[in-house]
């Protein structure tokens, strides 16, 4: 048993306060991980106010982040010492996680918002394992299937806001909707959600973003982040747009994402309201071809997803530390009730001591709402480029750019290797690699040097021939692919921008050390290639 505090609540609607309880030790399957920070989310709220029923008294909060200090039987994934995000729980047999979608998971409510009890709290038993963590707390009971190691370096409270609203957002973006950069999103809510899916949408290179919500200073934020317009409830959307992310859950909201929808169009909508919530909708408008799905947790797979997020903020691409406002756990009534009042973004309770990995902000300080964007809208900051980007961090951001279609392939690219260290990168050296020269997809060069005299030539020996261009299937894209005539080796592209794409080598003896070596391909002006011998 270890003795720890708890945020507890004892009524339906009733405060937050903190009491001491008696944590059980972790069983099979399950860990004990010390908490060092938490974030406050609208399901929590949701859960205060008895959307989940009458569990009181309970412990609530389901983004936590913090340090496994111990492992039951079984636990082999996972070691005492290991950082780790908490996020939704999934039975990983049933259909749905067997096709690589947990979030709906057959046993979802069962191992998420069923009432248990992991602490006493003077001799009265405490409901827990709220979304399987109840994160509200210095320990927690946890299973080793919901719980996500991460690096080092990820602050807490950057940390913290990973396993639900970040995940929810960005995972809608990348795993749902996927928008090209030809397309257009509208993000009604500019909260946690609705944030993240702005700064995914820009790092994806989506065309143009709006953002719809009633306070100024949630506009100008949005802005700041990337979205390209941030208009009041009630302003007229000049034009349709391809992509909607409904955050909010009412028929305004419906209303107004159907309506702004082009025709062939999707809307999302990721809002959890109390009981069924019904809503009205136009028949007549889903006919053109709209429609409208649910999302829950961004269709996320945590173990693949959750890394991925810390990589983007890593990388620049996801600055969730915008949004953070950081509180300390006693302060923990306050964190909610300025939640619930819509005067911060994503309060995050420090709960934990924060150590090396520091801490973005403190209650009423730059990382509320309003301070964070009190200043006239500044544009939003240069994405750090991808030569910058950590190889190790490569293969994530991969999967979350658009997929390219072979045709857009055609033409002459320079080439610049980003796996410095890779083997692949000391052999291209050698040769002098230039790039690729796609003539058409059947006929393509795939090494292009360059010569004693700078002229371009078509390494055939060193490619082993030519190669050719389909759609192939990599990581859950798919997307246009060049195999090699002769050897086992592909590439695989995503779009970094209109004329750079990101490229990936995969086959035999193409991962060293778990890393494949990417690499940035730019369209140049067409110049002769000769072939070598010719």
């Amino acid at each position: 048993m270890t003795v720890a505090v708890a945020a507890l609540v004892r009524e339906r609607g009733g405060p937050v306060a903190l009491s001491q309880v008696t944590v059980r030790d972790p069983g099979a399957g399950e860990l004990l991980v010390r908490i060092m920070a938490s974030g406050v989310c609208a399901t929590d709220l949701f859960g205060i106010a008895g959307g989940a029923g009458d569990r009181f008294p309970a412990v609530f909060g389901h983004e936590g982040a913090g340090i496994v200090e111990a492992v039951g039987e079984g636990v082999s994934a996972l070691a005492v010492g290991d950082r780790v995000v908490l996020s939704f729980d999934s039975c990983g047999a049933c259909a749905s996680c067997r096709a690589g979608h947990p979030a709906y998971c057959d046993r979802f409510a069962d191992l998420n918002y069923a009432p248990r009890s992991d602490a006493d709290v003077d001799g009265e038993r405490a409901t827990t394992g709220w979304m399987s963590q109840s994160s509200w707390s210095t320990h927690v009971v946890a299973r080793a299937s919901n719980a996500v190691r991460i690096d080092d370096d990820v602050p807490w409270e950057v940390a913290a806001t990973l396993g639900c609203g970040i995940l929810t957002g960005v995972g809608t973006v990348l795993n749902v909707l996927r928008p090209a950069p030809g397309d257009a999103l509208l993000v009604i809510g500019a909260g946690t959600t609705g944030l993240a899916a702005v700064m995914a949408a820009r790092h994806r290179g989506v065309g143009r973003i709006v953002v719809v919500d009633p306070l100024e200073e949630r506009r100008r934020l949005a802005q700041e982040l990337g979205a390209d317009q941030a208009l009041e409830p009630g302003e007229v959307l000049a034009q349709p747009v391809s992509h909607v992310l409904d955050t909010v859950g009412t028929q305004s909201a419906l209303d107004l994402a159907l309506a702004a929808l082009a025709p062939r169009g999707v809307c999302a909508t990721v809002a959890l309201r109390a009981g069924a919530n019904p809503l009205t909708l136009s028949q007549s408008q889903l006919l053109w071809g709209r429609t409208l799905t649910g999302v829950i947790e961004g269709d996320a797979d945590i173990h693949r997803d959750i890394p991925m997020l810390a990589a983007l903020w890593r990388a620049g691409r996801l600055p969730v530390h915008r949004l953070v406002t950081g509180y300390a756990f006693d302060d923990i009534d306050a964190a909610v009730d300025d939640a619930r009042a819509g005067r911060v973004v994503k309060a995050v309770a420090r709960i934990g001591d924060a150590g090396t990995a520091g801490t973005i902000a403190t209650a009423g300080t730059a990382g509320t709402a309003g301070t964070a964007a009190a200043a006239a809208t500044a544009p939003a900051p240069a994405l750090v480029p991808i030569t910058e980007i950590a190889d190790a961090d490569l293969a994530h951001v991969w999967r979350s750019l658009p997929p390219v279609r072979p045709d857009e392939l055609i033409g002459l690219w320079r080439g610049t290797g980003l796996s410095l260290t890779h083997p692949i990168q000391r052999q291209l050296e050698r040769s002098g690699w230039f790039g690729k020269l796609f003539r058409t997809l059947d006929d393509v060069a795939p090494i292009v040097c360059t010569d004693a005299d700078g002229d371009l030539v078509a390494d055939v020996r060193l490619a082993g021939g030519g190669a050719t261009v389909r759609t192939v299937r990599h990581d859950g894209v798919d997307t246009a692919a060049m195999l090699y005539d002769t050897r086992p080796v592909i590439d695989l592209f995503t779009r970094l921008g209109p004329d750079t794409i990101l490229g990936v080598m995969t086959g035999p003896g193409t991962e060293v050390d778990g890393r494949r070596y990417h690499f940035v391909l730019e369209r140049v002006d067409d110049r002769p290639v000769r072939v070598a011998g010719d």
